[in-house]
């Protein structure tokens, strides 16, 4: 196969056609990226799927030499008023929600390199503690159910070798703070039997000083 292609591409012969097991072709791909304002668009035109398709994507793009220096600019044209927060990125934004919960709060926050089985390293008066960052969206009834463990093949629970605390953020934007000690061994949990652990919510600040002149001294 290495020597068809290169006496191929020695007599210049076109094989943009060629997709092995590829859903589209060079032709495809260039008619997409000129159509789109994004990779997730490019990868949803060609039926490209999978959380890596659209890197994918613009990995191809690269090598092929096909230029998408028009997403930039459309996507600057575009107000940032005309977003809006989705519960559906929670599971991205869990380990930053949790870093602004305990830096609020007073605590130095540290992020660990990876592999590492916990996600902050939290310390206050000389004190560090390992936690470990969750998020649901699941309503059961009139409460939450997060899943503790970690899920590749078959769920795996933590050991408390490996973690303090679990930090729990709903779709509510509520947070708990609930010690491995409580939940060890366990792969779900449902947060209304845990209310003792509910966290302040960081949405509302204390110690704000009152604003004069509509200015904040």
């Amino acid at each position: 196969m290495r020597s068809a292609r290169n006496r191929a591409q020695e007599l210049s012969l076109d094989v943009s056609h060629f997709v092995g097991q590829r859903t589209w072709t060079e032709k495809s791909l260039r008619l997409a990226v000129a159509g789109a304002s994004s990779w997730d668009e490019v990868a949803g035109t060609l039926g490209a799927t999978g959380s890596a398709a659209a890197s994918t994507l613009e990995g191809h793009s690269t090598r092929l030499g096909i230029s998408s220096q028009h997403f930039n600019s459309r996507q600057a044209a575009t107000p940032i008023g005309n977003a809006a927060p989705s519960a559906e990125n929670l599971d991205r934004a869990g380990s930053l929600l949790a870093a602004t919960w305990f830096t609020l709060s007073g605590y130095s926050v540290s992020w660990p390199l990876e592999p590492a089985r916990f996600d902050l390293l939290v310390t206050q008066a000389a004190v560090t503690r390992r936690v470990q960052v969750k998020t649901t969206r699941v309503r059961v009834g009139k409460t939450w159910k997060v899943y503790l463990s970690t899920s590749r093949g078959q769920r795996v629970v933590y050991r408390p070798d490996e973690i303090d605390d679990f930090f729990i953020v709903n779709s509510e934007l509520e947070c708990y703070a609930i010690p491995f000690a409580a939940v060890g061994g366990l792969h779900a949990i449902h947060l209304s039997q845990y209310e003792e652990f509910l966290l302040p919510s960081f949405l509302s600040l204390e110690g704000s000083e009152p604003a004069l002149g509509g200015i904040w001294v």
